[in-house]
């Protein structure tokens, strides 16, 4: 097998200084604070990632990149683990006491904005949960689609890469050059970031909740309660900037472009779009109706309301939970772990399978059954009054069935942790789709009941869920690693 160790290497480089640098944010914040053990751990891992990355690509400078596919998904993966496996160094260093395995899991669960959590965030340094939210915001738009944006010497090769990480069957471009999609995806998540601060700050909320809960909402990681409660308890006002924003970065980014050039039209036929409001809002009604007439609620709106945000949190994969959903009915649990399979919007910072593959699989069902009662009928699959091709209609079942085999997999691996049947299926499920909590023990995303493997395994479930499945799965076949096989 051959690579381009040069692409590999050079990319590693630009993505171990961008962490760096994210890292003297915490440290700044650690010195305020005087955490004098997580201060020495952020400066000595900032160093060491700047060092590194600025004497790599200094080297690598003047060499042409070009990328297969294959070689994208190997990057993809490589940048990946490394920034989790470099992330955890702050936790391990702090002088906390923190368990290898617990700062592995942490680190990985930020990076992936699944939220979960083994370490009590009230006894976390301050420094060290700043450093969890900015991992919460870097990871929600994508690390090669930063490193794209800044660097856009990699060109339309950057595609590959950036395809094997952003959420979503494929990768739409908002201009002819990744590099220009990869800018403005980053702007319109910077505004989106800097007004919700705006509307948090004078919300009651301290500067420091605010900032770290911006970073987390807007990148669907869910919230951070200092009071580490299951049941997060903030105003309404404040719930409602949450959900809003939630919602916001779980729809396609497209939809914000098209917005910005004026292109209304396309934003309210868009069917993905309206397919994502219409199951947040009839799972909402179903939900509050089961609520009110089996007494768990007594008056319709506030079940509405608590249904409503709740309905978000597991759709957007955002994961937070403002009520005891222990006790809900079975019926409103249904309900919330069909709309966290389905997930939010492609191409946003939402994880799960994702609306529009669910569209397409509907839509190739109706299909079926009328080419049964009409087989010699030609009828294509159409979406926006376009026919899908063959190519992701296949590409988007395969991706169903390869979901469910992993999601059944994971779940007889989990059932080995001896915990009970609803924490098993919720745990696997709340790790690969990012959403970080569920039902049963884990109520609130606390994986703290699983022992060293359970925690390894969750957290490479995290990962892999992430990276929409293939960057991890493809390692394990013989044709990725098979130079005379793989071509392209």
């Amino acid at each position: 097998m051959t690579y381009n160790h040069r692409v590999i290497l050079r990319t590693i480089s630009v993505i171990m200084l961008f962490e760096g640098c994210a890292m003297l944010v915490p440290l700044v914040c650690a010195v305020y604070y005087k955490e004098l053990g997580a201060a020495s751990a952020f400066f000595f891992t900032a160093i060491c990632c700047i060092c590194f990355g600025m004497t790599v690509f200094k080297h690598l400078r003047y060499y042409t990149l070009k990328i297969k596919t294959r070689e994208g998904y190997f990057v993809a993966f490589i940048c990946w683990f490394l920034v989790c496996l470099v992330g955890t160094m702050p936790y391990a260093l702090s002088e906390c006491g923190y368990s290898y395995v617990d700062c592995i899991f942490e680190s990985v669960s930020g990076w992936t904005t699944t939220g979960a959590w083994v370490i009590n965030i009230d006894a976390m340094p301050r420094s060290l949960v700043l450093w969890k939210a900015i991992t919460n915001w870097l990871g929600g738009m994508g690390l090669l689609l930063l490193t794209i944006s800044f660097f856009p010497i990699l060109g339309v090769q950057g595609q590959k890469m950036a395809a094997a990480e952003v959420p979503g069957p494929d990768l739409e471009k908002m201009s002819a050059r990744i590099s220009d999609t990869a800018k403005l995806s980053y702007r319109i998540y910077i505004a989106m970031t800097i007004l919700e601060l705006c509307l948090l700050l004078p919300s009651g909320l301290t500067p420091f909740e605010a900032v770290i809960n911006t970073m987390s909402t807007i990148s669907t990681a869910g919230l951070y309660n200092l009071n580490n409660d299951v049941v997060i308890n903030f105003t309404p006002y404040v719930k409602a900037v949450f959900t809003f924003f939630s919602i916001a970065g779980s729809v396609n980014f497209m939809m914000y472009f098209f917005i910005s050039v004026g292109k209304w039209k396309r934003v309210v036929k868009n069917v993905e779009l309206r397919t994502y409001l219409s199951l947040l809002t009839g799972g909402s009604v179903i939900m509050a109706i089961v609520l009110t007439a089996t007494g768990t609620y007594h008056s319709f709106f506030k079940a509405l309301g608590d249904s409503f945000v709740q309905a978000v949190a597991f759709g957007s994969t955002s994961g937070f939970e403002i009520a005891d959903i222990n006790i809900w009915p079975t019926a409103c649990k249904i309900v919330l772990l069909v709309l966290l399979l389905i997930g939010g919007c492609g191409n946003s910072t939402s994880g799960s399978i994702k609306v529009i593959r669910f569209v397409v699989y509907f839509k190739l069902i109706m299909r079926g059954i009328y080419k049964r009662i009409h087989p010699h009928a030609i009828k294509p699959v159409m979406i926006q009054k376009k026919p899908v091709s063959a190519e992701s209609a296949s590409s988007i079942t395969v991706f169903l069935m390869l979901f469910f085999s992993i999601y059944i997999v994971s779940s007889l691996v989990l059932s080995l942790e001896n915990q009970d049947m609803e924490t098993t299926l919720a745990a696997s499920l709340a790790a690969i789709t990012n959403n970080g909590t569920g039902f049963g023990n884990i109520a609130g995303g606390n994986f703290g009941i699983f022992s060293w493997f359970g925690k390894l395994f969750s957290s490479a479930l995290m990962l892999a869920g992430r990276l929409e499945l293939y960057a991890i799965i493809l390692l394990f076949s013989r044709s990725f690693w098979n130079s005379d096989r793989a071509r392209s």
